[in-house]
């Protein structure tokens, strides 16, 4: 795993998916050519995929005419995203979109993080890598708090719910407001067949005869056997 997997597993797909053709228009290209390196930044502190939950704010600016993204607290704090804490440059955020005081739901943003020349943090954003995990630490896992940090209301996603210059939330016709999770839901799954797929590896390494101690094989033999077959089922259901 490489530290830009979720930049072309899930913020490229996402805004594709999300973003209207003048927008995608505007960030691919930049994308193609390495200069916009994305996250996916969903997951908070203390509201994993429970995203009814998350706290992260983005609040309408009608006098600027911007959006500004806001931890409120700490449980708040964007955290585990692949890529966060020191490859990424941009982030594509899911935050509440406040207008007026009114809650509009979760929604997603595309939020600079880095200056795309120098890679230092722009004002207002807080981030790093969580730290050494039992697994995949060739991936910067990393945390991230904003500080009232201000973005253009084009950098909100507009293929499927627009925002509008008067603070109207107009949504496309027919379309469902949670379509903007598909990504995620396609890595959920990715996961899975993930796992089967290193069980299997392991119960390959630990079936070897010289893997075990003289005496208990057969019985070593079966348990990795049954494993195996688990594994096999689960990649035959996904």
């Amino acid at each position: 795993m490489l530290p830009d997997d979720v930049h072309w597993s899930m913020f490229v797909p996402n805004t594709m998916s999300t973003c209207s053709d003048a927008q995608q228009a505007h960030w691919l290209p930049r994308i193609e050519a390495g200069e916009v390196i994305g996250c996916y930044a969903q997951t908070e502190l203390s509201h994993g995929s429970n995203v009814r939950a998350l706290r992260t704010t983005a609040t309408f600016l009608r006098a600027s005419d911007e959006i500004e993204i806001h931890t409120p607290d700490l449980e708040a704090t964007k955290w585990w995203p692949g890529g966060l804490g020191l490859t990424a440059n941009h982030a594509m955020v899911f935050a509440r979109l406040l207008v007026d005081g009114k809650d509009h739901g979760v929604h997603n943003f595309i939020v600079p993080l880095r200056d795309v020349a120098t890679h230092e943090l722009l004002p207002g954003v807080h981030t790093g890598d969580i730290g050494p995990k039992i697994g995949y630490n060739t991936m910067d896992n990393g945390f991230a708090a904003f500080d009232r940090v201000r973005i253009p209301r084009a950098n909100m996603p507009c293929r499927y719910a627009t925002l509008t210059r008067e603070g109207v939330l107009e949504r496309t016709a027919g379309a469902n407001p949670r379509v903007a999770y598909v990504t995620m839901l396609g890595i959920r799954a990715l996961l899975v067949s993930s796992a089967a797929d290193y069980l299997a590896k392991g119960c390959t390494v630990a079936g070897d005869p010289c893997s075990c101690p003289t005496g208990i094989f057969p019985l070593h033999t079966e348990r990795c056997a049954q494993l195996a077959a688990a594994a096999a089922a689960r990649n035959a259901t996904l």
